[in-house]
């Protein structure tokens, strides 16, 4: 989750670094941006902030994107104040390394604030500000944190008995489920709900030893109607291209030392966008075709950004009382045996099937 975060704050701060640069002849604007970039994940421990500046150098501005203390504050002071106790925190910073892959950008390590609060009241709104020790306004924003939701009951019954995405007999007569429907209820203040399905298995190797592994079936985004976080929203699966994904998939081609690939459990996850971020995300998606001007967006006072929140629901089982979350029988013979993975050694180790050809000890 982290790394993931460190990819995030990287590419949305390439996205506006160069933002306040101006159409005049003098190159490099004598007033500086700040750039500030703060994402509150309901559901991690240490919550953190990524603060920038824009270039202000009268050289090369590729050569000070490769300098880290170009675009890097070193006498601010970053809080962020929970507003229906007044608890406030004062973030600590920390260096935190860059992916070699990140283009012209300084790729040794950039700076981040953090801070590592005991819980967070989802009924109160946060103000993260930022100070300067020379007078200047601070910059500051301030966002609300979004509502419970959660997959619906109804599904999370039907899944007592397993995930079915092909009720046939296999190879000779698959029956693909084209219509197994994922629903979920809303929270308050949130706009967009990005699916992911996760399946996880063994992998064995003929040289001995074994590793656990996952693959992700991303579903896309859902937009609400309204943020007020009343209703639902549904996503329908086709369960034949679950199988035609596995089929094309690079990690899986490969079973030269491969002794046989155990299915294991699958994990529905959904993360929840704030109405603020879901518009952020919008904005800044790529586009396609000729686009002569892109709108902004930004909730930063005095600066720009976005400050804002999200949350995440994980369903890996209907309820503590039942086991983790499985493929049904047909659909674990049609990994194993079906047209698009027969060749990728799938089986299954459930006592269950000691007698079909797919079970493997």
């Amino acid at each position: 989750m982290k790394k993931e975060l460190r990819v995030l704050l990287v590419l949305m701060v390439t996205t506006l670094i160069f933002v306040t640069c101006s159409t005049d002849f003098e190159l490099n604007v004598p007033e500086e941006t700040t750039i500030v970039y703060g994402i509150i994940d309901q559901a991690a421990d240490t919550q953190w902030v990524k603060v920038n500046k824009s270039f202000l150098g009268d050289g090369n501005n590729y050569e000070y994107a490769a300098i880290n203390d170009c675009t890097e504050y070193d006498n601010i002071s970053v809080t962020v104040e929970e507003n229906n106790s007044g608890m406030t925190w004062l973030l600590d910073e920390k260096y935190v390394p860059v992916d070699n892959n990140s283009g012209i950008y300084y790729t040794d390590s950039q700076k981040v604030y953090y801070f590592v609060p005991d819980s967070l009241d989802k009924t109160s709104t946060y103000t993260v500000k930022v100070q300067f020790d020379d007078n200047r306004p601070a910059v500051e924003s301030t966002t609300s944190l979004i509502g419970i939701f959660d997959f619906a009951t109804l599904f999370k019954y039907q899944l007592i008995s397993g995930v079915e995405f092909e009720n046939g007999t296999g190879l000779s007569n698959s029956n693909y489920v084209d219509n197994f429907k994922i629903e979920w209820s809303l929270g308050k203040d949130a706009k967009r709900y990005d699916l992911n399905l996760r399946f996880h298995y063994v992998e064995h190797y003929i040289s001995g030893g074994s590793a656990d592994k996952y693959i992700d079936w991303y579903q896309g985004s859902q937009e609400a109607n309204s943020a007020s976080g009343i209703g639902q929203l549904d996503r329908v699966v086709n369960g034949e291209l679950f199988y035609e994904y596995l089929g094309n998939l690079e990690q899986l081609q490969d079973v030269s030392n491969v002794e046989k690939r155990v299915a294991g459990n699958i994990e529905f996850m959904l993360i929840a966008s704030h109405e603020e971020l879901s518009t952020f995300i919008e904005i800044n998606e790529p586009v396609s075709g000729i686009v002569t001007e892109r709108p902004t967006y930004t909730n930063i006072t005095n600066g720009i950004g976005i400050f804002s929140a999200s949350a995440r629901v994980i369903l890996d089982r209907p309820s503590s009382l039942h086991p983790l979350i499985k493929f049904k029988k047909n659909s674990v013979q049609e990994l194993a045996l079906g047209q698009y993975t027969n060749g990728l050694l799938f089986c299954s180790d459930s006592a269950a099937y000691t007698a079909e050809s797919f079970y493997c000890p």
